[in-house]
């Protein structure tokens, strides 16, 4: 695993682009799953020239195992839970109402300090990708797609680097189409893939943000 690695989030998302030239009916908006996914996602951008946003959604964790995903939240408030894992940590509604709350408020934080504009209005219009740096559980990345759906998306693709088998399989049973150039059945963490997997700024993300702006014509009148 370690000689194929992906040097940082920026060649994974180049690696994905080029898979995506195979698959992608254009034209498309891309969205990104901050932190991470939104640095992947701007190689997208950039080679198809297209809309960059953001997908605000984010896992719900315990304190007692906080690098465990119990759930997903997304921009709307909608939770999706993982009810084994939860109950395999001895979580009760109370600890997963504090959850929920205090990944609600990261996503009302970023909602705010990114301060850019939705793409819903193009949803039924293009394709959708949605972008993550990898898929462990793959909870966010269900809920994000879940929440597309919702807003009217009419083709949607789910686009990461690197996923262990059964997230991959679970999502594209429920999002449809699923690129991912490397599909692990020996899964280890997200980070391990990356010879470079630093954590991505909130400055890094509104820079990314700024750098498309460009790419994007004026957003169609709702209807």
């Amino acid at each position: 695993m370690r000689e194929l690695a992906f040097r940082d989030r920026t060649d994974a998302g180049v690696v994905l682009a080029d898979e995506l030239t195979r698959v992608l009916v254009r034209p498309c908006v891309v969205l990104g799953i901050p932190r991470g996914g939104m640095a992947v996602a701007f190689e997208i951008a950039e080679r198809f020239r297209a809309p960059l946003g953001v997908a605000y959604a984010r896992k719900v964790v315990l304190a007692v195992r906080p690098e465990l995903a119990v759930g997903a939240i997304d921009e709307d408030g909608h939770l999706l839970v993982d009810h084994d894992a939860l109950h395999a940590l001895g979580g009760d509604p109370q600890a997963l109402a504090e959850a929920r709350r205090i990944a609600a408020l990261e996503i009302t934080r970023e909602r705010e300090l990114y301060d850019t504009p939705s793409l819903t209005p193009w949803f039924a219009q293009r394709a959708v990708v949605l972008v993550d740096d990898g898929l462990a559980t793959g909870l966010t990345m269900r809920a994000a797609a879940a929440w597309a759906h919702r807003h009217g998306a009419r083709e949607l693709l789910a686009a990461v680097p690197v996923a262990s088998l059964d997230a991959a399989a679970r999502l594209e049973r429920e999002v449809g189409r699923v690129v991912c150039p490397w599909v692990d059945e020996d899964f280890d963490a997200v980070g391990a893939y990356f010879r470079d997997f630093a954590q991505v700024s909130d400055e890094e993300v509104i820079a990314l943000l700024a750098r498309a702006r460009g790419w994007a014509p004026a957003l169609p009148a709702r209807s």
